[in-house]
């Protein structure tokens, strides 16, 4: 999984976080094309998580200082996110989950999706407000 120059928003921090974000995700599937112990798929979701939840907040605090007027409806976006992929922590750490490639690719693609949907509306406001 790779990020490409058309994924930029124009903002070279929040970026360099969804390069960082492609790069987690990137891990966790390696973690399961590996058959890495349940333990090690549990760490790479967590900070997954963990990094997800820094990166929403930083956006949205971009967001906020631009004056962003669909700020609400993207945190919500960002929000289901975080409650899916700590829905699979959980059923992984409960036994109820066996990961596979479906997982890996249901969080490339939204993160994909993200970008180039709801994130590239933020971009384009953001550049407007220059123009």
């Amino acid at each position: 999984m790779m990020w490409t120059q058309e994924l930029s928003v124009d903002n070279v921090s929040i970026d360099n976080e969804h390069k960082q974000l492609f790069a987690l995700i990137d891990n966790f599937y390696k973690g399961i094309k590996d058959n890495s112990p349940k333990e090690r798929l549990e760490e790479l979701i967590l900070g997954l998580v963990s990094y997800t939840k820094t990166h929403f907040s930083n956006e949205e605090l971009h967001m906020s200082r631009m004056g962003y007027p669909d700020l609400a409806s993207h945190k919500e976006l960002h929000e289901v996110f975080v409650k899916n992929v700590t829905g699979y922590y959980d059923r992984l750490k409960g036994g109820k989950l066996i990961l596979s490639i479906e997982v890996t690719n249901f969080l490339k693609d939204w993160l994909v999706n993200h970008i180039k949907g709801s994130d590239q509306q933020y971009a384009a406001f953001e550049l407007a407000q220059k123009v």
